[in-house]
């Protein structure tokens, strides 16, 4: 009678121990799962399925996983190729660019690509979530500042040369700047905004001393006339006389 207690003690201590390590295992089997899909999403952007990444990491990775920085981050670069950005050519039409006002610098590199100015604004919303400019690394703030660039760019492009198909790299008419609506002008506000809080992480060697001397020359301008300058990233303060300097300059 004894050895049988003994032998009942023995299979429920058995099983106890098999139930924490069913949950160990189930921890750490979630863990494994989460790493070999953000590495799966980073081979989708690797190959440029942008919205196979994005698929990936909204639906696929844990909520744990999804708030891992790595995660945010190959978020961030998927919205940003997904609104078309593709960083090494952009970064490289910066560098050999001549001498062109900020706006068109930032927006004739988006000429004849498909493009959408909000993947651009999810990107960066992506990258608040890490934390501000202050916590975030220096690649983050680096690639916040690009991706600022491209919001303006898609923004102007995408609303002042339409035509033909996808621009041409000139604008439709003149001063078509004054006929953009307000959300439109408001995309072209929240890119500069971005540009102007995260542009120190950015190099004159990385975009050339031509266009960090042209987008620093804008910043300035905007800074002059807008009290309290113009690194806005939240549209709720936009303000009417904002818009209005925002359109007078381009």
């Amino acid at each position: 009678m004894k050895t049988f207690r003994v032998q009942i003690l023995f299979v429920i201590f058995l099983l106890a121990n098999l139930s924490c390590a069913k949950n160990i295992l189930s921890e750490l089997s979630s863990h494994s799962s989460d790493d070999a899909l953000l590495q799966d999403a980073q081979v989708a952007i690797n190959n440029l399925q942008y919205q196979a990444a994005i698929d990936i990491i909204t639906l696929k990775v844990s909520a744990s996983g999804q708030m891992r920085v790595l995660a945010k981050e190959l978020l961030a670069h998927a919205y940003a190729g997904k609104c078309g950005l593709n960083f090494i050519d952009f970064v490289g039409a910066l560098t050999t660019a001549g001498t062109v006002t900020a706006f068109k610098l930032v927006s004739v590199p988006f000429v004849q690509r498909t493009i959408d100015p909000t993947m651009c604004l999810a990107s960066l919303i992506t990258l608040d979530s890490i934390g501000p400019s202050a916590v975030r690394t220096l690649n983050d703030n680096a690639f916040a500042a690009i991706v600022g660039m491209s919001l303006m760019g898609t923004a102007i492009r995408s609303t002042t040369d339409i035509t033909p198909i996808d621009g041409d790299g000139t604008p439709d008419a003149a001063n078509i700047a004054c006929t953009l609506t307000d959300p439109q002008i408001d995309n072209v506000i929240l890119g500069v905004g971005y540009m102007s809080q995260n542009f120190s992480a950015l190099g004159s060697a990385q975009i050339g001393p031509g266009s960090t001397a042209t987008l620093t020359d804008v910043m300035n301008k905007c800074s002059a006339v807008v009290p309290g300058g113009c690194g806005i990233t939240n549209p709720a303060a936009i303000s009417n006389p904002l818009r209005l300097t925002m359109r007078d300059l381009l």
